[in-house]
Formats: C-alpha cells, sequence, structure tokens
C-alpha cells in the first residue's frame, strides 16, 4: 500500500475537510478525493461520510485510526533505523517559556542531540503567541503550542489545570477591585485573567505588566497583584487561590506540537517525538 494514502485519510481525519487538508498536505483537493478513494478502494471499505457541506469519519474510519498511526510510526522508526543520514542538519524549536515545562523539555532535547549527534537542535523560548508567528514566519520549524482555553483534537498531548496565584496572606482589596500582575503582549495566561474576570462581572486593574513570568511570580509574592499560571508553575512563597473563593474559575488549557511545514522533515518528526514523550510522561504522573 502507497502509505501517503494513510497520511492523507489521517489529515483529512484531523481536519475533517477535504479542502482543509489538501491545504496542510499542499496537495489540490481533487488529490485528496482521489487518494481517499484509491484507499477505500483497497480496503473494501468506507472510511467518510461526504456530503456537500461535511466529512465524517464512518465506524471503519474510526478503527483505521489507530492503525494507520501505528504503520506510519513503524515506517518512521524504521527510517531512522536504516536511513541515519536523513537524521542531519540544524532544527530550531520552539518552547513555552514556562519553568516547569523548559527544564526537563531542554533536558530531553539535550538527550536527544547526545542520541542523534548529526542533529543540531536551536531552542528558543517563548509565548505561545510569538512561537506560533515564527512558524508562520519559517523563523523555526517546530514548536510546542498551549491553548487557553484547550483545544479538543487528536493532536493534544496533554490537558492542564490554570489556576490563580497569589501571595499566602493575599486578601481581596476592599472595593472589589483585583489588581493583576500581567505578562506583557498577547499572553495566553493574560487573556485568561482578564477574561474570566469580565465575565463573572469583576472589576479589574492592572498593577504591573512585565516581560516574563519570573517578574509575575515576584509581583504576586510581595502581595501586590493576583496572576495566571499553570497548575505546575506554583513556586515558593506562592499559593493557588482555592477553588470556589473570591476569584473566578478559569478555563483548561492544551499542549500540542506543531511544524512550520505542511510535510516534516524526518529528524523534525524524530524530535516531535521525543518532546512529545515527555510532556505525556509528565501527564500521567499524579499531582503533588
Amino acid at each position: 500500500m502507497d502509505t501517503s494514502l494513510l497520511q492523507c485519510f489521517l489529515t483529512v481525519a484531523d481536519t475533517q475537510s477535504f479542502s482543509a487538508a489538501a491545504e496542510r498536505l499542499n496537495i489540490t483537493q481533487s488529490t485528496v478525493s482521489h487518494k481517499i478513494a484509491r484507499l477505500e478502494s483497497h480496503l473494501g471499505k468506507q472510511v467518510f461520510e461526504r456530503t456537500t457541506r461535511s466529512c465524517v469519519l464512518t465506524s471503519d474510519g474510526r478503527e483505521l485510526i489507530a492503525h494507520a498511526r501505528r504503520v506510519l510510526q513503524s515506517i518512521e522508526e524504521m527510517e531512522q533505523s536504516f536511513k541515519p543520514d536523513l537524521l542531519n542538519g540544524t532544527l530550531v524549536v520552539g518552547v513555552p517559556d514556562d519553568h516547569y515545562l523548559f527544564v526537563p523539555l531542554t533536558v530531553a532535547l539535550k538527550n536527544f542531540m547526545r542520541e542523534k549527534p548529526r542533529i543540531g537542535v536551536e531552542i528558543r523560548g517563548g509565548l505561545s503567541s510569538d512561537l506560533l508567528r515564527d512558524l508562520r514566519q519559517r523563523n523555526i520549524d517546530l514548536a510546542v503550542i498551549r491553548d487557553v482555553p484547550a483545544i479538543q483534537d487528536d493532536d493534544v498531548l496533554c490537558m492542564e489545570k490554570l489556576v490563580w496565584i497569589t501571595a499566602p496572606n493575599w486578601v481581596p482589596p476592599p472595593d472589589g477591585t483585583v489588581p493583576l500582575a500581567l505578562v506583557r503582549g498577547p499572553c495566553a495566561y493574560r487573556g485568561a485573567a482578564i477574561s474570566a474576570l469580565e465575565q463573572n462581572g469583576m472589576r479589574w486593574k492592572c498593577v504591573v505588566t512585565c516581560t516574563s513570568l519570573q517578574g509575575v511570580f515576584s509581583v504576586v509574592r510581595a502581595g501586590l497583584a493576583v496572576a495566571v499560571v499553570t497548575e505546575g508553575d506554583i513556586g515558593s512563597g506562592i499559593r493557588a487561590a482555592p477553588t470556589g473563593g473570591p476569584l473566578p474559575p478559569l478555563p483548561a488549557s492544551s499542549l500540542s506540537i506543531h511544524y512550520a511545514d505542511r510535510q516534516p522533515t524526518l529528524a523534525a518528526r524524530a524530535l516531535a517525538r521525543t518532546m512529545a514523550d515527555v510532556l505525556m510522561q509528565r501527564a500521567a504522573v499524579p499531582a503533588g
């Protein structure tokens, strides 16, 4: 079987659209239709219910997803073993500038470079919005991206809880206006904090705008303001505000890996698997 048929199938299943799949794969929509028709003919099963407006997996299509992923992963692992010359060059990878993520990911990338010495890796930390911009401009090859609120699709590696952080003795001000410490720019945490407050009819004011989370932590630790981060980033001198307290509930966040190229190189896919393994292992460890 032509494995490009399976890749095309998974892309259509992910996007739920022949036209969106064609754009992602950089081929024409008619080519996508032809590949899916070839796959269905080869298997003797219909994998999509198609109308002029929708594209939905059949029961056979849903069953095929796991098989297709295993086949493509096995082929990729075989290529890594028998075509090591394809694992070369330099990759630029973007990582969220969250301490609890940055540390394990950079250790994993260091181990990756030791195991695959022909691949050089440059790591760039930053906000997800900046990393997405760099992907569009092809300044980086792949990146771990945080979405708030969380997205629900097959590319999501793990879900993470957002929390309000405060100083241990912090109490809401008498006038009810919540003081915020925010990261400058289009930060996902900034957006989550402001949206949660406004949706609950609560007043707020920005007390400090910082260029990094470390600055936010310092301001919160001093009791000057509150902020939003992921649960894993709570450090010393800071506590998570209790659920059901004066601060409103927050949405969940998700992490996924994005590529600059519609058809990433074998090296980029190998690096993505290394990062994905780390993120999923962390998600599987119980909190506390």
